[in-house]
Order: structure tokens, then C-alpha cells, then sequence
């Protein structure tokens, strides 16, 4: 029996702690194709498209529905030519429900899939039970969706660099020849991540309940798990972070990146129509 391809997809944590992994991807996409490993999506913003259509929140974000249907598809289909190890990353797909995993992973029905979820310590910005940020919430959910728990990988975030490199171990590339010093990141827009005193012993509660989690099961732990529990002293002054002006802070930035995640689809929307009109116009001159 032919052994299987295999596919990993990185679904998050949505709190920045992978969010250098598809912008390395995109880098060296070239690269990477020399090493047998294939990043199927022409563009980040395609593959958040195909995210908000197996999430079905594309009106949130300002979509219509015409605009997000099939992107999922198109991406799978184009990665199911040739050999290659196949590589997705959408830290928005750590919110997906059961029912939505199983219908992302039906298009990859004949790859031996593995899902990596980046993670760092609960902060400011992190609710518990709140699915795109809590990894217990995550793990429970895509933790159903792997065959056997080993296929099941969790990276405990700690710079970018490190990130990466983890990745890649996962995946089985080498990261010493593709550097990211210069790969520009969407930086989430962020203070800090700190926490009032008073929330402090909650985080610490929460990332201990991760460290706990992970250790009884068999999933594959790339990094210092203790690295999850924030520092006793990860606090700001009251004066500065102010519980009430955290959660407008947050709505505000939601919409700045809701915003910007529009325009960044609208751009290439006129890039695409301006190459069309450059090729009409050459079409049309050698036709005269």
C-alpha cells in the first residue's frame, strides 16, 4: 500500500503566538518546494478566506458569502497535485466547531493529517473558555479530529525564531537556511502582555490547567509547557491597563483588523483586474 501524504495544519491559538508561521511560509515558498513541502495557498489572505467559509462568520468580518464559497476547496485541490508534504496556517480555525473540523478535513480525506496549535501563556487578552484563545478549549475540539494523539502538536511559543524552528521540526524541514530576521509580520495592534494583580492568579490558574492537561495526554508538546504559566509578576499598575478600557481597546482593534483584512482583500481584487486589463490591452494591440 502506497504510505500516505501527509498534511499539517496550524490552527492557532489566535493570540499572535504563530503568526510569523505563514508569513515564513509565503517567504520561501520556493524554498520550501525544494524540500518537499508545499504551502497550497497563493496568499494569506486566501487562506483567511477559506477560513471565514468553514467558520461561516464571513459577514463579520464584512464578506459577502460569494466571496469566501469554495476557498477551501480551490486551496485543497490545488495542493493535491504532485508529492509534496502539504502545510496550512490560520490561527482563526482554532475556533472551529466539531461539526465545521470534520467538514475541513474531508477534502483531506487520503493525507495523513496532523494539526499544530501555537500557544503562549494566558494574558490581558485571554478569556477563559473563550474558544479562539483558551488551548484547553482548542485541544478539546481539533483534539477529536486526529486519528491518534501524536498527530496532535502543540508548540509552545516563545520568539519568532524559536517558533518557527518548532515548526519545522514538526514538519520535518530544517530552518537554519530559511531565515525570517526580514519577514514582515501583521502585527496585532497589542499593549503589553500584562494583567491587572487582580487577574493574575486567574491566568496563572488557567495556564496550569493547560500544563496539566497536556501532561495526561499523548499529544506531542514541542517546548517548555511551564512556559505557559504566567509570571507572578506579569502585572501592570492599575493606573495603566484599566479592566473597562481593556475591553473597549479590544473591540476597537477587532474592527481595525476586520478593516484591514477588507482592504487587504480589496487590493488584490484590483491587482487581479489590473493584470487582466494589461493582458486585454495587449490582445487588442496585437489584434489592430
Amino acid at each position: 500500500m502506497a504510505k500516505k501524504r501527509k498534511a499539517f495544519i496550524h490552527v492557532g491559538l489566535d493570540d499572535g503566538s504563530g503568526d510569523i508561521i505563514d508569513a515564513a511560509l509565503e517567504r520561501h515558498t520556493r524554498a520550501l518546494a525544494e524540500l518537499g513541502v508545499c504551502r497550497p495557498a497563493t496568499s494569506g489572505e486566501e487562506m483567511f478566506r477559506a477560513a471565514l467559509e468553514i467558520l461561516r462568520n464571513h459577514q463579520d468580518w464584512g464578506y459577502q458569502r460569494a466571496e469566501v464559497e469554495g476557498a477551501w476547496t480551490g486551496i485543497v485541490r490545488r495542493g493535491l497535485k504532485g508529492r509534496d508534504t502539504l502545510v496550512f496556517s490560520q490561527p482563526l480555525l482554532a475556533a472551529a466547531r466539531s461539526e465545521q473540523i470534520a467538514l475541513l478535513l474531508d477534502a483531506l480525506g487520503g493525507f495523513e493529517v496532523h494539526v499544530v496549535i501555537t500557544a503562549h501563556a494566558p494574558d490581558a487578552w485571554t478569556v477563559p473558555g473563550e474558544p479562539r484563545h483558551d488551548l484547553g478549549s482548542v485541544l478539546e475540539s481539533w483534539g477529536q479530529s486526529v486519528k491518534k494523539p501524536e498527530r496532535l502538536h502543540v508548540v509552545v511559543a516563545a520568539d519568532a525564531r524559536a517558533t518557527w524552528k518548532s515548526f519545522g521540526r514538526v514538519v520535518g524541514f530544517g530552518t537554519s537556511s530559511l531565515r525570517i530576521d526580514d519577514v514582515p509580520v501583521p502585527a496585532k495592534p497589542r499593549p503589553p502582555h500584562l494583567a491587572l494583580a487582580s487577574r493574575v492568579a486567574v491566568l496563572r490558574a488557567l495556564g496550569e490547567s493547560w500544563v496539566e492537561l497536556l501532561a495526561s495526554t499523548e499529544y506531542d508538546v514541542v517546548g517548555d509547557a511551564g512556559a505557559l504559566v504566567p509570571a507572578e509578576d506579569a502585572v501592570d499598575e492599575p493606573e495603566v491597563v484599566v479592566s473597562v478600557a481593556e475591553h473597549a481597546l479590544n473591540d476597537a482593534l477587532a474592527e481595525i483588523e476586520r478593516l484591514t483584512r477588507r482592504n487587504e482583500s480589496l487590493e488584490l481584487k484590483v491587482g487581479a483586474l489590473e493584470k487582466k486589463r494589461k493582458k486585454l490591452k495587449r490582445k487588442l494591440s496585437s489584434v489592430a
